[in-house]
């Protein structure tokens, strides 16, 4: 086994073995290795899936459970950290929207920032904690990716699309992956979720309007991620965080734990837009997206 993907939530695992070609029995662990993995073969490759404790989330929880993998699986050389992300608008320059994917591996920058790990100084809060960039063998197979869709149509979407219809031969799956019907609405930063009420029933004057799609096309995007350990609900920390790192377009909470212990790429579909007016209703989509880019890329 060659390859490890690191999930952290039960539904993130189901989408990524969903991409297997082949599922394997599971083997004996090694001594001190409480992990239960899921493994598979994508492709030419033989595929280790493990996450954590169910309810583990966090920085500190994936630095634990991933540091004991190569106890049993030493000849490793190749990690994706795929799941669900936040996303950090920067419409019109940047347009991520729900369904996206976000890479970590930007052009210049850092690949993960854990942006609540730091000194605080009389200029404010300084970040001490910047983490380079994934393998360089994954680097490269980023940019060939990138390349290929390029030069054809209608780009990433087309490819990912193709992973997604996977969850065809599983009619329970199908039907709990597929893009929602529920809109896509970005609000403006200024505007904060009234508690007890549906997002569909706000007032469409906050609501950024953004140029439609076509056929709701799925992008995938080359950025720094931010990484901590709280759920980020506000949208103006959530854009002065960005602004200040690399124009981040990703947040998520376990990337920072887990890049020193076993180094990887981060893959994240875009769930949210980490604000006031988070939910769940595309988290499954959005896992869907990230299992079908790792994919992609094997």
């Amino acid at each position: 086994f060659t390859v490890g993907i690191i999930y952290i939530k039960p539904l993130e695992m189901k989408a990524i073995t969903v991409m297997f070609d082949e599922r394997f029995d599971s083997i004996p662990v090694a001594h001190g290795d409480v992990n239960d993995y899921s493994l598979g073969r994508i492709g030419h490759h033989n595929i280790v899936v493990v996450g954590p404790a169910r309810g583990d989330q966090g920085t500190v929880a994936t630095a634990q459970f991933s540091s004991t993998i190569r106890l049993t699986f030493p000849n490793l050389c190749v990690g994706l950290l795929v799941g669900i992300g936040g996303g950090i608008p920067h419409y019109p320059e940047h347009d991520v929207r729900l369904g996206d994917v976000v890479v970590g591996a930007p052009e210049t920058g850092p690949a993960v920032v854990q942006y609540d790990l730091g000194k605080r100084t009389e200029n404010g809060f300084e970040v001490t904690r910047v983490l380079g960039k994934p393998p360089g063998l994954l680097l490269k197979v980023v940019n060939k990716v990138d390349d290929k869709y390029m030069y054809i149509q209608d780009g990433a979407d087309d490819i990912l699309k193709s992973h997604i219809d996977r969850f065809s031969t599983f009619p329970r799956l199908r039907k709990e992956f597929k893009r929602p019907s529920t809109p896509d609405r970005l609000f403006q930063s200024s505007y904060i979720h009234e508690h007890g009420t549906e997002c569909v029933d706000h007032d469409p004057e906050f609501e950024v309007l953004r140029q439609p799609r076509q056929s709701n096309d799925i992008v995938v995007h080359l950025s720094t991620i931010l990484s901590g350990d709280s759920v980020m609900k506000c949208s103006t920390d959530r854009d002065l965080l960005s602004a200040k790192h690399n124009n981040a377009l990703c947040i998520e909470m376990e990337a920072a734990g887990l890049m020193d212990v076993f180094p990887c790429l981060v893959i994240r579909g875009i769930c949210d837009y980490a604000d006031s007016h988070k939910d769940s209703i595309w988290q499954n989509f959005a896992a869907a997206t990230a299992s079908a880019y790792a994919r992609e890329l094997l």
